[in-house]
């Protein structure tokens, strides 16, 4: 009986340090100070502030990385994965972006590219994507080479929105 319960208890002690090291370990992004009337949006790698209004859209957020948050004034959306490499000035968006801004998936133009600073990053680049019909964004594609995670932030807003936003990334 003493056996039986001094392997109860180890088994329990191994599993509760186990948990302990992943919950530890889970991805939790940047904590960051955003200005009255934002929210902070965390993505478990980057972080970055939008207006206290915008709530997330569920027709453009997903498990596989793709998330979509908007209000009446705009939106930001985002989609990461994990690269091996940092991007370089060029890179091709992923095709998840086209569903972005728009009712069903369409191509956009990337220009301007240029690199931007962007705490907690190893490369991030600065774009400005447009549509036929008016549609201009800002585009950031970041890196965070600690996870080797690459983030795609499009941002469709009146440009103090878009400069807060912008300003507020953090990996």
């Amino acid at each position: 009986m003493l056996i039986l319960t001094v392997t109860s208890v180890i088994i329990l002690v191994l599993a509760l340090t186990a948990t302990a090291v992943y919950v530890n370990n889970e991805p939790s992004g940047p904590k960051i100070a955003v200005p009255a009337g934002y929210q902070a949006i965390n993505d478990g790698y980057f972080s970055y502030a939008v207006p206290k209004d915008w709530k997330n859209n569920p027709a453009n957020t997903d498990q596989a990385g793709d998330v979509d948050t908007s209000g009446s004034s705009g939106f930001a959306g985002e989609h990461i994965s994990f690269q091996r490499n940092a991007p370089v000035l060029g890179a091709q968006p992923p095709v998840q972006l086209q569903a972005l801004g728009s009712a069903r998936p369409a191509p956009f133009n990337l220009a301007g590219g240029q690199p931007v600073a962007v705490p907690g990053t190893s490369a991030a680049f600065r774009y400005t994507a447009s549509r036929p019909g008016g549609f201009r964004a800002t585009v950031i594609d970041a890196y965070d080479y600690r996870a080797a995670v690459e983030l795609w932030l499009v941002v469709d807003a009146p440009s103090d929105v878009t400069q807060t936003v912008i300003e507020s990334l953090r990996a």
